[in-house]
């Protein structure tokens, strides 16, 4: 008996077990196609968040403390650079003084005219004095409405976090 009429024999006398090897991997293969369309997918549509939310940022120079209000001056008068802009961005708490509903762990920044400008927003004005603007998902949290009176409350910068035994309470 020829190996060729051996296996044929094989595959027909088998043909339960070899049809449910087939099918487990035609599964396999539909499951690993459809999870590598979905995470690219999902990897795209991350991407094109992540760079509607940053707008014109390209760099960021970070730091657990303040820096020197010129720094944003030099880094725009750098030829590599186009615009620059300082920010402070903090964790804090927004309390609404009417409802009393509050929020923890909130993103404060503290900005001035020229991120609007660095953005090319010209429809929103930075606020004035003691003037705040919050999100639509932050003000709808602890019910606060415009002209509300909100109180923000932030973490003083220390070299030791707060939430340690040695820091400030």
């Amino acid at each position: 008996m020829k190996p060729r009429d051996l296996a044929l024999r094989g595959m027909v006398y088998y043909w339960r077990t070899n049809a449910a090897v087939v099918l487990g991997v035609a599964t396999a293969v539909a499951v690993l196609a459809g999870a590598l369309l979905v995470g690219d997918s999902v990897r795209g549509s991350l991407r094109a968040l992540v760079l509607q939310r940053i707008g014109r940022t390209d760099r960021a120079v970070v730091s657990t403390g303040f820096f020197r209000e010129a720094l944003g001056q030099e880094l725009a008068a750098d030829a590599a650079v186009a615009a620059a802009t300082p920010l402070i961005a903090v964790e804090g708490v927004v309390s609404d003084q009417a409802s009393g509903r509050r929020a923890s762990r909130v993103q404060v920044y503290g900005v001035d005219d020229r991120f609007w400008r660095f953005h090319g927003v010209t429809a929103v004005g930075g606020p004035e004095g003691r003037e705040a603007l919050i999100s639509r998902t932050l003000a709808s949290d602890i019910g606060a409405t415009a002209g509300n009176t909100v109180l923000v409350r932030i973490e003083r910068p220390s070299a030791i976090p707060i939430e340690s035994l040695h820091g400030r309470k």
